[in-house]
């Protein structure tokens, strides 16, 4: 089907491949962690966490990119689960600590698991030169796109 105003098919710009790859990348991503309760929001938040102590929340809502005001509630449903803790000094204009749990740790560790298995079928389907290939293109666009 081609538009009639581009003249072009959906399938002929690269943003819109993208786009629909990344959508179905993320059901898949969200299936393999199913086991676990994890979204991949989720799993990102605690990956950061554990990667870089110290994060305020803002510089962890750019991290799994997510807006700051998101951010309040995805560490509440976090923080009922046992997953992470927050100092009880939290306000506003205050950064509030935010730390995995044990429970929140051992879960991480689960999910790397199932997300490690994907990550491996995802490769030997891709091979090792196709791999390195398109984690340098993934690059160059990452570079080019920025954060805007």
């Amino acid at each position: 089907m081609t538009s009639r105003t581009t003249g072009r098919r959906p399938d002929e710009f690269l943003e819109y491949r993208l786009v629909r790859l990344a959508s179905r990348l993320e059901r898949r991503f969200a299936s393999a962690l199913a086991p676990t309760g994890l979204s991949p929001r989720q799993f990102s938040v605690l990956r950061v966490l554990t990667e870089t102590p110290g994060v305020t929340s803002a510089e962890l809502a750019r991290a799994v990119l997510t807006t700051p005001q998101s951010m309040g509630p995805l560490l509440d449903q976090m923080e009922s689960r046992g997953l992470v803790e927050r100092s009880a000094e939290r306000g506003r204009g205050r950064a509030a600590p935010i730390r995995v749990t044990d429970a929140g740790t051992a879960l991480l560790r689960e999910a790397g698991r199932l997300v490690d298995a994907l990550d491996s079928a995802t490769r030997q389907r891709l091979g090792a030169r196709d791999h390195r290939e398109l984690d340098r293109l993934l690059t160059v666009l990452e570079d080019h796109v920025g954060d805007g």
